[in-house]
């Protein structure tokens, strides 16, 4: 038995709080859902209120570590710590990275705890999303078991696996190293050089960087850009010790962004930046598609975009703090499968 219910925990985008029997229609209404039930070893199918109300009585009684997923609409999910990893989204929640989102917080309070050194969890074969998240997580295949589901009434193949401590503080970096560069999170010293990148023919092919830009706006950018172990971050490129230029990660969809000192276009560097950056996100992050754009009248990062292999997707409009008006931009995208890291 638990002494005290779980913490509420916080992500960008979630609230993880303790369950109330307030939750109980949405809790039906989602796994109520066969997609969402038939990859749940313990849960019947059909699913009513009644059967929320028997897990919320069993799980609030022994303040079990569970926790109710909520987006600004309300419960989507839950997420528990009860022997092992687990979790379920609503159907209308998924493709939208919530699941890692909550997942990896989650762990990291599991972790926090220094008593913990490893921690379960397992996926039914076909429940692809499951394993690449896991995976993302650092969690590795220890065996393959029969587990009964009560949703498909019959004995299922588990993937059982395990994270460790270890694995879990090894993935919490993010450096990377590559015959010439250095790619690493941002820290405070790097504001001075983050401003001397803020000059007309760098800034104007971003989108939040403004010509001019000042240390108090660099210390800014570099707390918001802080690698937390999620999207929605940036890391500075180094050459020989300096500071050169930085790459970046995030927003909806998820998309990808770079900059380098002019000093140091036309040497290839871009392309060897993000020929380690990319595949890096796609072990980092349960993700099959990365976007990004540029400037039409910037078509050398076209080139390099191309040549890695993202495709054009289209065309729109796009801003920059150091452009008057919007300006046309050209839109592409790489998946696993069409990533192209040169020899």
């Amino acid at each position: 038995m638990h002494s005290a219910a779980p913490p509420t925990l916080r992500t960008p985008r979630l609230t993880l709080r303790p369950l109330t029997f307030d939750d109980c229609d949405a809790i039906a209404a989602g796994v109520g859902n066969y997609d969402v039930s038939r990859w749940l070893a313990v849960v019947p199918y059909p699913y009513s209120v009644n059967d929320a109300r028997a897990f919320l009585d069993r799980v609030l009684q022994h303040k079990n570590p569970f926790w109710g997923i909520c987006d600004a609409t309300g419960l989507i999910g839950i997420i528990s710590l009860d022997d092992e990893l687990a979790y379920w989204l609503a159907r209308s929640a998924w493709g939208k990275g919530y699941g890692f989102e909550a997942a990896h917080t989650v762990v990291s309070h599991w972790f926090s705890d220094a008593r913990n050194e490893e921690l379960r969890s397992g996926y039914f074969d076909g429940n692809d999303r499951s394993g690449a998240l896991l995976r993302a997580l650092g969690f590795q295949l220890v065996e393959r078991i029969e587990r009964f589901a009560r949703s498909f009434n019959q004995n299922v193949v588990s993937n059982q696996m395990v994270l460790t401590r270890q694995r879990w503080e090894d993935r919490q970096g993010f450096t990377l190293y590559t015959p010439r560069l250095t790619l690493r999170p941002l820290q405070r010293d790097d504001a001075t050089g983050l401003c001397s990148l803020a000059m007309p023919e760098v800034a104007r092919n971003m989108t939040s960087i403004r010509v001019g830009l000042n240390v108090g706006e660099a210390l800014k950018i570099i707390e918001n850009g802080r690698f937390s172990g999620l999207p929605g971050f940036f890391l500075a490129i180094e050459k020989d010790g300096e500071y050169i230029g930085g790459l970046g990660f995030g927003g909806e969809p998820l998309n990808v962004a770079y900059m380098l000192h002019p000093d140091c276009w036309g040497q290839g560097l871009a392309t060897e930046a993000l020929s380690a950056f990319l595949p890096a996100l796609y072990d980092r992050f349960p993700i099959d598609r990365i976007e990004a754009d540029h400037f039409e009248d910037n078509p050398a990062s076209g080139v390099v975009l191309r040549k890695l292999g993202f495709r054009q997707t289209g065309r729109g409009i796009g801003t920059s703090k150091a452009r008057v008006e919007p300006q046309p931009i050209i839109k592409y995208a790489v998946t696993r499968e069409t990533l192209k890291v040169p020899a």
